[in-house]
């Protein structure tokens, strides 16, 4: 069978990564805030059996909102996971293969029968607006040459048959939809909500323009994408989703779009007048389960699947300047918010290649990084304790430190200023970005390298486990 939403499931729960609640939980009222705990207490993804108001449905969050998560879904280790990412990237796209029907067509509705209301979106945050559908991947096609694109974004309850739409300015979406703008044409879309991790993680790549993400999906699963047609729109559809929803989006029609409490923990950014969609059918499983991604701080699934395709691309392009870099690992912090602290773990091999490295960092196909911090191969980049020690002791801040100012920057990171009108689409902000070098001097400085050198409790290579028994 291929794989899908409920064979990830499967396999975190086995792995003790899966939590489910019985008793009955409000899409409107709790959902949101249970949720949270789930991962941010306990560390597991939540699985809701009963949901009040919608019967037949089940929901889940969190599903790929840990390093340990996705990892299972690709078959290997957390510390294995970018070097399995970049093995897969390696192999190029798996063509997507046709079939006649799949389990999201079990239920169709369209026309009069569609009813959004009858969904369990769910109310993430206290300040949002209402209820948002986060986990929902949106497909549309460039007009022009027919290549499918594939983006995750946040999509506000407006209607029965209609939903807001926040698109990133300047980022793959946006492009094509001007495209149909000045075409004044309506874009069909296809928003996709439940499938395996892999596919999510595709989503939320930054492949070149021009690149159908779902066939990437199929590289990382190792097993093509199996697609259906859309019912009211000509889109290619994974056949096993759990649900489906598709629609148009007017050309040049603007409506107020938010507040919602983004991934910095904020409900202050991207809200104004932006695009919307009108909605035109409904596909799904017959016992379809909810994707109830959750938003928010200080970890939400979109942080982890922006920051996991970001130390693959960031890896890639780092490991290579000035000649090479003895570089050991890279860790999109999870619970700064918003992917904007990057930290890079290396071995200095000369002086200056530090600064270089962060320059690099700071400059990368992502706009997210406005700050990336520089450790050394003693730091453990995953503990924000090691962190912030390495911070304290090993940073001379008017040496270590520098700032690039009048950059562009991630358009949700509200400490930004806007540079075009508030409340207009699309928002640009601009701000500035901070390198920090907190590693030892180079090998090429032996002494003052050693100088540097950590002092550890003795007996460390013992295990207090072996003396508790």
């Amino acid at each position: 069978m291929p794989q899908d939403l409920r064979s990830f499931l499967k396999l975190i729960e086995n792995n003790g990564e899966l939590v489910r609640i019985h008793r009955e939980v409000d899409p409107q009222g709790n959902l949101g805030g249970l949720a949270w705990q789930g991962e941010n207490k306990l560390g597991k993804a939540t699985f809701f059996e009963n949901l009040k108001g919608y019967p037949g449905w089940r929901a889940v969050s969190y599903a790929e909102a840990s390093r340990r998560r996705m990892a299972l879904g690709l078959g290997c280790t957390p510390r294995e996971f970018i070097p399995k990412l970049r093995g897969l990237l390696e192999k190029g796209p798996t063509p997507k293969v046709a079939i006649p029907t799949g389990p999201v067509k079990e239920v169709v509705q369209v026309g009069d029968e569609v009813d959004l209301y009858k969904l369990p979106i769910h109310t993430m945050a206290v300040l949002d607006a209402g209820p948002y559908m986060g986990g929902h991947m949106a497909i549309i096609k460039d007009p022009e040459t027919g290549i499918q694109n594939v983006s995750l974004h946040r999509h506000q309850l407006k209607g029965k048959n209609k939903l807001g739409v926040m698109m990133h300015p300047g980022r793959h979406m946006h492009m094509i939809y001007q495209k149909y703008e000045k075409m004044g044409k309506p874009m069909p879309i296809a928003l996709v909500g439940g499938h395996h991790a892999a596919y999510y993680l595709a989503s939320t790549w930054t492949f070149p323009f021009g690149v159908d993400e779902f066939e990437y999906a199929g590289t990382f699963l190792g097993e093509p994408v199996r697609t259906v047609k859309g019912e009211t729109v000509d889109l290619d559809i994974p056949a096993d989703a759990e649900t489906v929803i598709e629609g148009f989006m007017p050309p040049g029609e603007r409506e107020m779009e938010g507040p919602f409490t983004e991934h910095t923990g904020y409900a202050r950014a991207g809200a104004g007048h932006n695009p919307f969609m009108w909605v035109t059918a409904i596909t799904r499983r017959r016992d379809a389960i909810y994707y109830a991604l959750q938003g928010g701080r200080p970890i939400a699934s979109s942080q982890i699947l922006d920051a996991l395709p970001m130390e693959v691309v960031l890896w890639n392009r780092i490991k290579d300047v000035g000649g090479f870099v003895d570089l050991k690992d890279i860790v999109v912090v999870p619970c700064a918010g918003g992917a904007h602290i990057v930290v890079v773990q290396l071995t200095p091999q000369i002086q200056g290649q530090v600064t270089d490295v962060l320059m690099a960092t700071l400059s990368s196909p992502y706009i997210h990084p406005k700050i990336a911090i520089a450790v050394d191969d003693d730091i453990d980049p995953h503990d924000v304790k090691e962190i912030m020690w390495s911070l304290s002791t090993r940073v001379n801040p008017a040496e270590d430190i520098f700032i690039v100012p009048h950059t562009r920057g991630q358009h949700l990171d509200a400490s930004l200023p806007l540079v075009t009108p508030p409340g207009t689409f699309p928002d640009i902000r601009v701000g500035s970005k901070m390198g920090i070098d907190a590693t030892k001097p180079a090998i090429t400085e032996p002494e003052r390298r050693a100088y540097f050198e950590r002092s550890f409790g003795k007996g460390m290579e013992f295990n207090i486990d072996d003396f508790l028994k």
